[in-house]
């Protein structure tokens, strides 16, 4: 897998951030589900900025032949909150991952209604999206997913106080969307936020400081483990049956959206 930072691009609004330490963690050639013998590699992403404040891990899994490309991170203000935006580019298709920072977070996982409204205060464009009426699920957690123009995302909580949208080019085929969205895990350093003292109104912000944390999440895409050869022949064939479920349910999703 190929992996090269790209010059640094202008950015209007907000405080630019290098996307740094773009990192194979765990290059682990994982066996998958496709029939076709495909292999995927598994991929950590620490999303640090240049003061070494480190917002969280973006860890992922796609065919070892893609092409990952690291753009700059960028901390942008937004009605309510900041964001912290990640792009990614997957074969020349872009991904960006932003993290939602509200000055009224979160307590609890919203419902899908209530987690609509708070993407809808990042940017009003949202309101336009044609959303699936199915969950998805990231991580194990329930996610929303939708299209607006030329691009579909998928919206979850990797934390009820952080939500996260994952914006995908709508070029990106459904093969690779369900690799990277089936092995997608977002761990939040809650020691780290953008939100500054004093920016939000009425509220009082402890300056935080980045924190080594272990990642909590459980990687589901890596398996340390040496199987005998019988399990990890079964584990193969339960692989090709989820993905081949997953793949067909996205391409349905997608026809649905195009129909309404």
């Amino acid at each position: 897998m190929k992996f090269k930072k790209l010059a640094n691009r202008s950015a209007s609004l907000g405080k630019m951030l290098l996307f740094c330490c773009i990192t194979l963690g765990l290059m682990t050639a994982l066996s998958t589900a496709a029939a076709q013998g495909n292999v995927l590699t598994h991929i950590k992403m620490p999303m640090n900025d240049t003061a070494d404040n480190n917002y969280g891990e973006l860890a992922f899994a796609l065919p070892s032949q893609m092409n990952v490309e690291g753009d700059i991170l960028r901390v942008l203000n937004y009605t309510g909150g900041k964001e912290v935006s990640a792009p990614i580019f997957l074969n020349g298709s872009k991904v960006t991952l932003h993290l939602l920072y509200p000055c009224q977070a979160p307590q609890i996982l919203l419902e899908p209604a209530a987690l609509k409204t708070l993407l809808e205060a990042l940017d009003p464009a949202m309101m336009q999206v044609n959303y699936s009426e199915e969950l998805l699920g990231i991580n194990g957690k329930p996610a929303i997913w939708g299209q607006v123009g030329s691009q579909e995302f998928v919206a979850y909580q990797p934390t009820n106080q952080t939500a996260a949208i994952i914006v995908m080019d709508i070029a990106l085929t459904a093969a690779t969307k369900v690799d990277f969205l089936g092995n997608l895990s977002i761990t939040i350093n809650e020691g780290t936020t953008p939100l500054t003292p004093g920016f939000c109104p009425d509220i009082t912000v402890a300056h935080a400081t980045a924190t080594a944390q272990n990642n909590a999440t459980p990687n589901l895409v890596t398996d340390n483990e040496v199987t005998p050869a019988e399990n990890l022949a079964n584990r193969r064939a339960q692989m090709a049956l989820d993905r081949e479920a997953a793949l067909a349910k996205v391409k349905k999703l997608q026809e649905d959206m195009r129909k309404k």
